[in-house]
């Protein structure tokens, strides 16, 4: 018991110590001590207080040697601090900057892998996500030898897959809320853009609901038309996937658009 009130005292003396020793260098108007508290506050991952003395002397250092650690420092514990989008920022103004540096490599990169590491979840605003894979394209471009290229690929895919499960479900919610004609719209729009997706059967049994839901629901003048548009769809769904998990229920739509067309013709032939 003695023992842990003993370290619970030691370690919040040391918080108090680490404390006061940032205030002071906050409040000083020296900046190589405020540098060195900088830089303690950084190794000892205090990442915020290490952002906020750095940023109090980055004027003081500019065109200076320390100008560039200050600069890297400050990009990393943006990153560390789960800073993204700010870190990224930093980043690119590094490589942008100290474009002859060692660094300016794993700058452009760490620019590109913070936007993936801001990347939200699939059913959010994905204009982060957009913006990674286009600056991980680019750094694949400018640095075509680097051993971050397969992994700036891996990345790559994986957003991609994020963003066709994003338009995949924005399609299906349009189904799911009866508005037919967006919904076939969507679809055809995401089997044409994402090809090799897992996605594309269900995709495709989807367009063909919709498509079929659309033309039986629809004014009798441009019924005929969207329900062979319907059994079009159907026949190109079978034809792709003949041992789909979907048919029973691609059949029964079938049957049910058939129907409606031989209904429909008999109509037409009735009035003519």
């Amino acid at each position: 018991m003695i023992k842990h009130f003993i370290w619970f005292f030691s370690v919040l003396f040391l918080l108090q110590s680490c404390n006061k020793t940032f205030e002071e260098a906050l409040k000083s108007d020296d900046p190589q001590y405020i540098l060195q508290i900088a830089d303690q506050m950084y190794e000892e991952k205090r990442w915020d207080k290490a952002l906020e003395l750095y940023q109090k002397i980055t004027a003081n250092y500019a065109g200076t040697p320390q100008a560039e650690e200050i600069a890297w420092k400050g990009a990393y514990a943006n990153f560390y601090d789960k800073n993204y989008p700010l870190a990224a920022k930093q980043f690119k103004n590094f490589f942008l900057g100290f474009n002859k540096s060692e660094r300016a490599e794993e700058a452009l990169y760490m620019s590109a892998f913070s936007y993936y590491k801001g990347s939200p979840e699939y059913n959010l605003d994905q204009s982060n996500t957009i913006e990674a894979i286009k600056e991980l394209q680019g750094f694949i471009d400018v640095y075509p030898d680097s051993d971050k290229v397969a992994e700036a690929n891996q990345l790559i895919n994986e957003l991609r897959k994020k963003l066709e499960k994003k338009y995949f479900e924005i399609a299906k919610s349009y189904f799911t809320t009866l508005h037919y004609k967006s919904a076939a719209n969507n679809f055809e729009n995401f089997i044409d853009d994402y090809p090799d997706s897992n996605y594309r059967e269900e995709a495709y049994m989807y367009l063909m609901k919709s498509k079929a839901e659309l033309a039986l629901q629809s004014v009798f003048d441009k019924k005929e038309l969207r329900l062979k548009e319907a059994i079009t769809t159907y026949r190109l769904f079978s034809r792709n996937y003949p041992q789909s998990q979907y048919a029973k229920e691609a059949a029964d739509y079938y049957k049910k658009i058939e129907n409606e067309l031989e209904h429909h013709q008999k109509i037409l032939k009735n009035n003519q």
